[in-house]
């Protein structure tokens, strides 16, 4: 996707909604990491019209050393409803198509997205 400042403005808000949300849930100190990213996919849409609406992924993430770490799974380490919660508020961000959340393992994944 082309980093325009629009779509920097979406990932910002974003990112905002959602760590906002952990904060105040008072489970922030059990996400070692949480980054939020921008994908160009537009879920729900007809045929090939063009859109700019772009789907966020949630990404949080506990681990001690960042050499190897867990996905912050929605009812074990995140109360569901703080999970729920961030996928509503981020899908009210205009410019937002689908909020998907991100259950890799390092290895075999990164602790960022790359």
């Amino acid at each position: 996707t082309l980093l325009t400042p629009a779509v920097l403005s979406l990932v910002r808000q974003c990112d905002a909604v959602a760590h906002e949300i952990l904060r105040d849930s008072g489970y922030q100190r059990r996400v070692s990491q949480m980054p939020v990213v921008c994908v160009p996919v537009h879920f729900d849409r007809s045929g090939h019209e063009t859109s700019s609406r772009r789907s966020i992924v949630v990404r949080p993430f506990v681990t001690n050393d960042f050499m190897t770490g867990v996905p912050a799974v929605p009812g074990r380490d995140l109360p569901e409803p703080v999970v729920d919660e961030m996928a509503e508020k981020i899908r009210r961000v205009s410019g937002v198509s689908r909020v998907m959340y991100d259950l890799t393992a390092k290895p075999p994944g990164t602790t960022e997205w790359e």
